[in-house]
């Protein structure tokens, strides 16, 4: 399994993030702005992560 680096996290947009994010490469998110992830998040192959206007909050150790 493949994922971003630091430059290709940070350019994904996302509204913020913590420590130890790992995203997979063949992971695919929507609405970059308005995702919130905490520290210790691991997002696998072939997840979708889709924020609407309501946006996505994942804490810490998921």
């Amino acid at each position: 399994m493949s994922f971003l680096d630091a430059a290709e996290l940070k350019a994904l947009g996302l509204d913020s993030y913590g420590k130890n994010v790992l995203i997979s490469r063949k992971c695919s998110i929507y609405g970059a702005s308005r995702i919130e992830l905490g520290d210790n998040v691991r997002i696998d192959d072939f997840c979708v992560l889709s924020a609407g206007d309501g946006g996505i909050k994942i804490g810490s150790y998921i």
